[in-house]
């Protein structure tokens, strides 16, 4: 069996290559089998993540979240994948964590392709865990970043990230501990979460005219990151309707308490990339993307690193 660890996983899933063979997925219409979450002791959860393709051949994820592993200096997701060939013989046991960094991002950049303004120069990233430095690598890589700014609640936190991303970004482009996240948001053209926050940290009134937001940390209904008044004032998508209307609390929140009409959320990513939905209409227009993390995402990506003999 092929063992891939995170080093392997990065060099043979670049991050245009991993864009692309997502939309190639989603206009597939690949199916994923229901997503299982098991809570565990002390606020930790395991999810369960199958999905298999037309000939059989497939790829299950076993992942563990952590918050509170930030403050023992353990990342808060840790996964590990097998795949399996069209015989069901398991044929690579990979990384699953970047992996999931990985294909999160740049869903998130796929989604970006369609929803965000063409000119997005100023990036916000709300988060300063493992996967804020690719979900910044990612919107640069589809945009036309100048500047990223990072926010965070630990200062050193913050300055770790801006570090990583530097490392992962252009040299032209600036990037930054913000001074405030009010401050930093109301000048964003883009705004991505990346947290494990149960209470909002992104407010709907900091938000300028046209932003692009980018909700990808909450994954349970107790979770959320965006204020009710982000999600009323903007254009919603999701990157799959399965998914999210089972688990983004961002999302299912208000819609619970009648705040939020499930008309108002217009499409899944699917629909984006084949066209059955219109994104992006015009500039001024506020728009957020809510992604709860998928198998389609998985497979697609396992399919990709395993299938590159390049490494």
């Amino acid at each position: 069996m092929l063992v891939l660890d995170a080093e392997a996983v990065r060099s043979r899933a670049p991050l245009p290559a991993m864009i692309d063979c997502l939309r190639a997925a989603f206009r597939r219409q690949t199916v994923a089998h229901p997503r299982q979450i098991v809570d565990l002791p002390g606020g930790r959860s395991l999810l369960v993540m199958p999905a298999f393709d037309a000939q059989g051949a497939g790829a299950v994820k076993l992942a563990t979240v952590s918050p509170g592993n930030a403050a023992k200096g353990l990342p808060t997701v840790q996964a590990a994948i097998v795949a399996f060939s069209e015989n069901g013989t398991p044929i690579a046991l990979i990384d699953g964590a970047t992996v999931t960094q990985l294909r999160t991002a740049a869903a998130s950049a796929l989604a970006s392709q369609y929803l965000s303004r063409e000119d997005s120069a100023h990036l916000v990233v709300i988060g300063t865990g493992a996967l804020a430095p690719y979900m910044a690598a990612a919107h640069c890589t589809v945009r036309p970043i100048t500047r990223v700014s990072v926010c965070g609640r630990r200062k050193e936190r913050a300055v770790a990230a801006v570090n990583a991303i530097r490392s992962l970004v252009s040299s032209q482009v600036e990037v930054s501990v913000a001074e405030s996240v009010e401050g930093a948001v109301a000048a964003a053209d883009i705004v991505t979460c990346a947290t494990t926050s149960k209470t909002p940290v992104l407010l709907g009134r900091w938000l300028k005219r046209g932003v692009f937001v980018d909700l990808v940390g909450s994954f349970k209904p107790s979770t959320r990151e965006a204020d009710d008044d982000v999600v009323l004032r903007s254009r919603i998508f999701v990157d799959t309707f399965e998914g999210a209307l089972a688990e983004a609390g961002d999302l299912l929140d208000p819609l619970e308490r009648g705040v939020l009409s499930r008309e108002r959320i217009e499409g899944e990513l699917a629909d984006l990339v084949s066209g059955r939905v219109t994104g992006r209409a015009n500039p001024d227009e506020s728009i957020v993307f809510k992604s709860v993390g998928t198998a389609i995402e998985d497979l697609a990506a396992v399919q990709l690193i395993v299938g590159n003999t390049a490494a």
